[in-house]
């Protein structure tokens, strides 16, 4: 067997074993390369007044209360509303509802018989089992968000400290002139600049939005616009999430007009105008008047790779969606310029 051949059965075998071995951090640490990928211009930054250890340090600090802190906010306030929730009101209420909304169905004889039929298999009891068990389905998922934050934190330090020499050394291994490899980079590195960007002003417009409209209805307005700005992240179903709920407890209360407002508010102006206009428009604007950078990416198809990403990788997938998107694009123009060029042929004289 030639070496060259042996050299590579021997480097599959390590690189399987590698794998196996650190399964369950490879998405860890795939997170926290593409957080490091999207904000070491930022760490450049901090670089010019600080030394690498205080910067890199820094950078986390920041990642951290934009990202995790909110999460973690909104864990603690719904299992603190489910834990102190009082169960013979909630019954009281939710039975009056039930009986309310039958006797209000019984103008209706189709309607009224289906209603009869779905509310039967509803009671206050199973709905109070159903949120202790949400409630413990919280708790199991903040602990394991809890040690995936951690790992991804400390992954992130550490690309953040040894980012640069990192760097140098792909570029050096990687078969492709430097030039090339710089051009994948930065490719890649500016669609999740322009991801993170974008989905972090849509979160806060959005958030505020429908923080400044329900504060006027005396609701917790700071717990429901971070709440609403999250779920904006969620494909399709989106601010849905937090709205809808809203406008049920509204139209409960006979506060019909403010549950008819928060919809309307929610689908024509968040819903309709930010969500759907604004914010392709801005993927637009970030990528050439903020970064000033010239992606050769459409703007809609970086928007879908962000829904594809979320639905596929949950919360993480606003940067793996659009990187493996990116990748494949700027991979395929390689192969065009690289590959596929063709020598012109000489014009023979006629």
């Amino acid at each position: 067997m030639r070496p060259v051949y042996f050299f590579w059965l021997l480097f599959a075998v390590a690189f399987y074993w590698m794998l196996y071995l650190y399964e369950d951090f490879l998405m860890d640490l795939l997170i926290a390369g593409l957080l490091c990928v999207t904000i070491f211009w930022l760490k450049e930054f901090f670089d010019r007044y600080m030394n690498n250890l205080c910067s890199s340090l820094l950078c986390v600090v920041v990642l951290l209360s934009f990202l995790v802190v909110p999460l973690y906010f909104l864990i603690y306030k719904s299992t603190d509303f489910i834990v102190h929730l009082n169960l013979a009101k909630f019954a009281f209420y939710f039975n009056k509802s039930k009986s309310d909304l039958l006797l209000y169905l019984e103008r209706f004889p189709t309607l009224s018989a289906y209603a009869h039929k779905i509310l039967s298999n509803f009671s206050a009891q199973n709905l109070t089992s159903y949120a202790l068990h949400l409630s413990s389905d919280i708790g199991k998922f903040s602990l394991k968000f809890a040690s995936d934050t951690a790992m991804v934190l400390v992954f992130l330090f550490l690309c953040f400290f040894y980012g640069e020499r990192f760097y140098d050394y792909i570029l050096d291994i990687l078969p492709f002139e430097k030039i090339q490899s710089r051009g994948i980079f930065r490719e890649v590195a500016g669609i999740l600049r322009v991801v993170l960007l974008t989905s972090i002003i849509n979160v806060v417009l959005q958030g505020m939005a429908f923080g400044a409209l329900v504060a006027g209805f005396g609701l917790d307005w700071l717990s429901l616009g971070i709440l609403y700005g999250l779920s904006s992240l969620i494909p399709i179903v989106g601010g849905a999430l937090v709205w809808v709920p809203v406008s049920v407890y509204e139209l409960y209360r006979q506060h019909s007009t403010i549950a008819l407002i928060i919809a309307l508010y929610s689908v024509i102006l968040i819903g309709g105008l930010i969500d759907s206009l604004i914010k392709p428009w801005l993927i637009g604007v970030i990528k050439k008047q903020v970064l000033k950078i010239s992606l050769k990416i459409n703007e809609i198809l970086i928007f879908f790779s962000i829904l594809a990403g979320i639905s596929k990788f949950g919360f993480w997938g606003i940067a793996v969606g659009p990187t493996i998107t990116a990748f494949f694009i700027v991979l395929l123009r390689l192969y065009e310029k690289v590959f596929t060029s063709k020598p012109q042929q000489a014009t023979l004289p006629k």
